[in-house]
């Protein structure tokens, strides 16, 4: 399968613009997520690459053949969506309510002009390929919404598109009919080694299931990596806290023994051992809550040894907290303590009670965020 080449993509509605300069690469096989919040352009994006919407400017490519190309300059190129060969599930799965599951999946082949028997054969092999054998004759009224969702995929497969561009299609299955659809994709995804384009507001799905995210915010790519290291590292505020909870903490950046920076916050004056580098003099780090340690005060505040790549060992002790309220969750429980004037979400598999508590932040847990 090709790759997907995306350079300098703007688009505007009514003098607002909505994509801002959006440049990325899919490449051969690769899973690429665009995860963001209502209208920063992510579905936009996916409509120019599918051929729906036009862009202002840019370029869209497919491997060596050029979809869009309306860079300054250069001839203008706009290969219609039906000329893409573009595999495309919607958010609302746009099934033909009169057609049945098998006539659904063959419209397109039809349109290509496949002869009957080759249709035959290919809408049979994909809907075994999504578990739907002995469904066919079926209407979509009389199918599940995780089944429908499945003729959708199908659909999409059967004419075997050089790429494949999802638009939120779990958004309509409940939790646990989502998690089998994810799990599901995944598989006919490695399976047939597509490149794929998915677009999605939800951090599990985006984390689960991607091999690069993008998160996008008002037209632009804030952060471009695989999902540990958008999660680990998510470079600003807005990525820390869409990708997942997250506490901030601002204070004064001061240098250790061995020059490893430490932030000293009033919530935690003793200061906080931070992974990445800043040249301060003050900044904002971001701690995820499962990593912030917490127990009981009678239990004692422990002593956290950090130690880095150089230099000495240093000591750093709990700082003092109270556990406002608590929220099971079935594996680890959550928790809101107060700390100083602050407020901080920690995640724990300890039950503990409301009233005292310390807490500890271990040295390269927080990450600087702009």
């Amino acid at each position: 399968m090709p790759d997907i080449r995306i350079e300098n993509l703007t688009k505007s509605f009514a003098g607002q613009r909505v994509l801002d300069g959006v440049s990325f690469t899919v490449h051969d096989k690769e899973f690429v997520t665009l995860l963001g919040p209502s209208g920063c352009g992510k579905t936009t994006t996916l409509m120019c690459i599918a051929g729906l919407q036009t862009p202002d400017e840019g370029l869209i490519a497919c491997g060596d053949e050029t979809f869009t190309d309306r860079r300054v300059g250069h001839r203008t190129t706009d290969e219609p969506a039906e000329r893409r060969n573009l595999g495309i599930v919607f958010q609302s799965y746009a099934l033909w309510p009169h057609m049945t599951v098998e006539q659904n999946i063959a419209f397109p082949l039809r349109l290509r002009k496949i002869p009957r028997q080759a249709i035959k054969e290919r809408v049979a092999q994909v809907l075994e390929l999504v578990e739907l054998t002995g469904r066919g004759k079926r209407y979509p009224h009389q199918l599940s919404g995780g089944q429908q969702q499945r003729v959708a995929l199908a659909r999409a497969l059967g004419y075997s598109p050089k790429v494949l561009l999802l638009d939120e299609p779990f958004s309509n299955l409940d939790a646990k009919l989502r998690e089998r659809a994810r799990d599901r994709l995944k598989e006919v995804q490695h399976a047939l080694g597509l490149t794929t384009v998915f677009v999605t507001h939800d951090q599990h799905e985006a984390l689960s299931m991607s091999d690069r995210i993008l998160v996008m915010n008002r037209g632009q790519i804030l952060r471009d990596g695989a999902p540990h290291e958008v999660y680990r590292q998510p470079g600003s505020r807005f990525a820390a806290e869409f990708l997942g909870h997250c506490n901030f903490l601002t204070g004064a950046v001061t240098a250790g023994p061995d020059g490893t920076p430490v932030l000293k916050a009033p919530e935690f004056p003793e200061g906080v051992v931070v992974r990445g580098a800043h040249d301060g003099p003050t900044a904002t780090i971001a701690v995820r809550p499962e990593d912030i340690e917490i127990g009981p005060a009678a239990e004692g505040a422990p002593v956290v040894k950090g130690t880095v790549t150089t230099g000495p060992e240093r000591e750093h002790a709990g700082t003092p907290g109270t556990v406002l309220d608590a929220a099971y969750h079935g594996d680890h429980y959550m928790y809101l303590v107060e700390v100083g004037s602050s407020r901080i979400s920690v995640q724990s598999r300890r039950e503990l009670t409301r009233g005292p508590a310390w807490l500890s932040i271990p040295p390269g847990a927080a990450t600087f965020v702009e």
